[in-house]
């Protein structure tokens, strides 16, 4: 497969099918839920107000983020809950536009099928470096507590490096940034955050997310098709929230973006770069 071309696609190109967007919206949705159960402490007025900040993070926080082992072994699915929500606002947003650009370009490489899978992959690798470091490395105070997506932006960063290095990011259809430029500027960028606070685990964390990624879209470059089992069992558990009329619409809307996306890639890259899953799934559609 031919990982060398860059796609004139925007990074906001089909947006309306974008996973992308998915997880946006996710994280987005468990900040303003940590932050509104934040904002209800405070009105709550039970809690003084110098009392209320310790309160969020040892009686509400402590629910949803990574922290030291025993903290895990009691609240498990916080290794799942960490990665779509954060403290501030700021660094939410940044880190989302992060999110999207790198994003983008796995997708344009591997397929949108592979982007939640490995979102969720990254993180979880990330956060287990962050807990087991934490075992030699421990952080005080509230740093031992950790949300955020860092490790799967990190992970999409070296993974689109890997694949195709001198990638081109389109922002409009004439500006485009060489994708090795965007990836220097975001680790210069968090080289400057955590620079000389010790933050080893999450350090940790970034690290394991970037390695994992990277290992996650050379598997996917091999033949493995590392997302088919997760969106399949995804599409069955949601399946029974929608009514069977609008499922049949929407699969076949799914199935009429994925062959352009399929015959866009192909008019951009010619036929040799489509993979083997592809390739199949162009002959069975156009069989019917």
């Amino acid at each position: 497969m031919n990982y060398t071309n860059s796609s004139r696609k925007t990074v906001l190109s089909d947006y309306e099918h974008n996973p992308l967007i998915r997880l946006v919206f996710a994280c987005g949705a468990g900040y303003i839920l940590l932050h509104l159960a934040k904002i209800v402490i405070f009105m709550w007025g039970q809690v003084p107000v110098l009392e209320s900040t310790r309160f969020f993070y040892d009686k509400i926080l402590i629910h949803f983020a990574l922290q030291p082992m025993e903290g895990m072994l009691q609240r498990p699915w916080t290794i799942l809950t960490y990665m779509f929500t954060g403290l501030g606002f700021f660094k939410l947003f940044t880190s989302m536009v992060w999110l999207v650009v790198f994003g983008n370009v796995l997708q344009q490489l591997i397929g949108k099928s592979e982007v939640v899978p490995l979102f969720i992959v990254t993180n979880i690798i990330g956060g287990i470096a962050f807990v087991v470091l934490q075992q030699y490395l421990p952080l005080a105070g509230y740093d031992k507590m950790f949300v955020g997506a860092d490790a799967a932006i990190l992970g999409m960063a070296l993974g689109g490096i890997t694949l195709a290095p001198k990638y081109q990011v389109y922002f409009t259809r004439s500006l485009a940034v060489p994708l090795w430029g965007l990836v220097l500027i975001y680790i210069i960028l968090n080289i400057v955050v955590l620079y000389g606070n010790h933050n080893y685990p999450l350090i940790g964390l970034m690290i394991a997310g970037a390695l994992s990624g990277a290992a996650y879209v050379m598997l996917v470059k091999s033949g493995m098709k590392l997302g088919e089992w997760t969106n399949r069992t995804w599409a069955r558990m949601m399946g029974g929230f929608h009514p069977k009329k609008k499922g049949v619409l929407e699969d076949k809307e799914e199935i009429r973006y994925d062959l352009d996306s399929i015959l866009d890639k192909i008019n951009e890259r010619g036929i040799r770069s489509l993979t083997k899953g592809e390739r199949e799934f162009l002959q069975h559609h156009n069989d019917q």
